[in-house]
């Protein structure tokens, strides 16, 4: 009995010490375009470093990483395994070693393999699949457009659903503006995930470090001039430093010798553009670099003391507002004590990222409220790629919070002949965050003298809305849809489609443009004064609402569970359902629930009198009928 009892205590041990301990919370998976143009995309490699830098940056046994390339064909550079020292070890032989050529850019094949090459690693339930695809090419398959465009179809229609349904998020980058973008730009937002455009080679760096952060946000203390301040509550700093191809940047330490980059308690990599060293127990003070680009890098940090956010989806809506709170945790705990909030001063910026340009569009301080810090942002109204940065600044410590998202259009119209006089339009969701069966959307034609026809517009089945509209002879009208939205967290927001044109002369066919042939004063004085027929904005503009008129959500009971003084530190970081509810429920006002409920109340007296005259004429009836017998 012993023996057996020793033998499997031995097995188990065996097992115990092969099997490993963690597993992986992130997928990555690397896609890069192999056809011979991106040798003069990237005559320095510079996609290859970004591999690198993914790499890098992911914690050991905690992400899995594959790369493959796509041109003729696809292919395998570097097989999907648990990232480690072995694996960087053979990136770095990999990216060596592949020289672009291909003359294709068969972009259906590898994202046809990647959604049927099954998961690879020990991957832990629940984990975060995060693609990356690199191109400067477009879908080229053939020399016939009817192929390419028909291989184009089978991408948006078929396979970006698929891997929506299976939550990748793809985020793709454009190395020229040959690229795609329409294809790529809606393969991301459907799949929650960002497109860049990048205008030189030198910011793929950048959009690589922005997509980790997405995958996997941290904090950060930020930098002041040159320097950064390190408390002591912080256990680890791993500094992102961006640099001149050879140039050696120094990081000086609070008592101002240089970091030795050998020492024991840190652990560096360095390549031709960025040095990212980890210091573990950081000394505390005021630390001091040189030969440094700041405005590209950054200080990540864990830390004991710690600011937290709401999330913010990956992807947001056009003028669908952001509601953000942001709280103070001292080990996991929601720090409520009065006289250290009062300490206590927390801004929030709103950028536009656009390319190396970085525009500021808003920034204000918040005010606490339930022993947190709120704001809502409100009518943004372009599209693009944003950074909102939340910086607090608690006299002895500094902590800062940067989130990453994308702002996209909710539908998009599209209007298409059935015949000589009938006009299909479809209205379709760019991402699955619509809330369809809750939304509701209006077909508005305006006619050349300003007259409006607002047609409600069937749901066809959860997919998308559409309406058959015949156009009679000699009419030119435009025609958009409005959108009431609701998203999935029941946030209410509004948006109008850009204008289609319509011309029927004679009774010959419709001629159909998204685009004004003839400038009608009519038709612009009405555009003027009705608001449905403003364009979009083309810079971006932001709405703020002060701190004590901000409606925060209504749903009493999961507003109170989030501001509970025993919250801990996830409650903030899961509580963007809660924080993006709207004060009231989208729907019918008091008034019309008046009106409607009165209606129907006269309605049913009607009925129900209708009913007893006709029980009394008919019992009259049988009477007189048994009189007469």
């Amino acid at each position: 009995m012993v023996k057996r009892r020793q033998l499997r205590i031995f097995v188990l041990s065996l097992f115990l010490f092969f099997v490993p301990w963690a597993s992986a919370d992130t997928q990555f998976r690397l896609i890069v375009d192999a056809s011979g143009s991106m040798l003069i995309s990237d005559p320095d490699k510079l996609t290859a470093e970004s591999l690198k830098l993914i790499s890098d940056l992911a914690p050991e046994q905690k992400a899995t990483l594959g790369v493959w390339l796509f041109g003729e064909r696809a292919r395998v550079l570097l097989p999907e395994s648990m990232i480690s020292s072995s694996t960087k070890s053979k990136l770095d032989d990999a990216i060596k070693s592949y020289t672009p050529g291909d003359l294709k850019t068969d972009l259906e094949s590898i994202v046809r393999l990647l959604i049927q090459t099954p998961d690879s690693g020990d991957l832990a339930p629940g984990f975060d699949r995060h693609w990356i695809l690199v191109t400067d090419g477009m879908v080229d398959v053939s020399l016939d457009d009817a192929v390419n465009q028909a291989s184009r179809n089978r991408i948006t229609d078929e396979l970006a659903t698929q891997l929506a349904e299976r939550g990748v998020h793809l985020h793709t980058v454009s190395m020229t503006g040959y690229t795609d973008k329409e294809l790529l730009q809606s393969i991301s937002t459907l799949t929650d995930a960002t497109h860049t455009e990048v205008a030189t080679p030198d910011e793929l760096l950048d959009t690589f470090d922005r997509i980790f952060s997405q995958a996997s946000p941290s904090e950060e203390v930020p930098f002041e001039g040159n320097t950064f301040f390190i408390d002591d509550a912080i256990d680890e700093a791993t500094l992102l430093i961006f640099h001149e191809q050879g140039v050696t940047p120094k990081i000086h330490q609070p008592n101002g010798k240089e970091l030795s980059l050998s020492a024991l308690n840190v652990s560096a990599v360095q390549a031709d553009h960025y040095l990212l060293a980890t210091v573990t127990k950081p000394m505390v003070g005021t630390w001091q670099v040189e030969d440094v680009d700041l405005e590209r890098s950054n200080i990540r940090v864990i830390t004991k003391l710690s600011a937290q956010a709401t999330k913010v989806a990956p992807v947001l809506f056009v003028n669908e507002p952001i509601y953000s709170t942001v709280g103070l945790f001292q080990d996991d705990q929601l720090i409520d004590d009065p006289e250290v909030l009062d300490l206590i001063e927390v801004h929030q910026s709103l950028n536009l990222l656009n390319g190396e340009t970085t525009k500021q569009l808003l920034k204000r301080p918040l005010l606490t409220a339930n022993y947190q810090f709120k704001n809502k942002i409100d009518q943004i109204t372009d599209s693009g790629n944003y950074e909102l940065i939340s910086e607090v600044d608690g006299k002895t410590f500094v902590r800062k919070l940067s989130q990453f998202f994308s702002v996209a259009v909710p539908i998009e119209l599209e209007a298409s002949k059935q015949s000589e006089n009938l006009i299909s339009f479809s209205a379709k969701p760019t991402n699955l965050r619509l809330n369809m069966l809750r939304s509701n959307a209006k077909l508005i034609l305006t006619s050349n003298d300003g007259s409006e026809e607002s047609l409600e517009m069937p749901l066809i089945g959860e997919g998308f809305w559409q309406k058959i509209y015949p156009v009679s002879p000699n009419t030119t009208l435009s025609a958009h849809v409005r959108l009431i939205g609701i998203t999935q967290q029941g946030v209410r927001f509004e948006y109008s489609t850009p204008d289609w044109y319509l011309t029927r002369d004679g009774a010959g066919d419709v001629s159909l443009s998204q685009l004004k042939q003839e400038p009608e004063t009519a038709l612009a004085t009405a555009a003027a004064v009705n608001r449905d027929l403003v364009p979009l904005v083309i810079t971006p503009q932001v709405a703020v609402v002060a701190t004590d008129e901000v409606d925060m959500p209504a749903d009493n009971e999961n507003t109170d569970e989030a501001n509970d003084k025993e919250a801990d530190a996830s409650q903030i970081a899961d509580d963007t359902a809660v924080d993006n509810e709207e004060e009231a429920p989208a729907g019918l006002s008091k008034t019309d629930w008046l009106l409607y409920g009165s209606l129907n109340g006269a309605g049913l007296l009607v009925l129900i009198g209708g009913y007893w005259l006709f029980r009394r004429v008919r019992k009259k009836r049988k009477q007189i009928d048994i009189e007469d017998k």
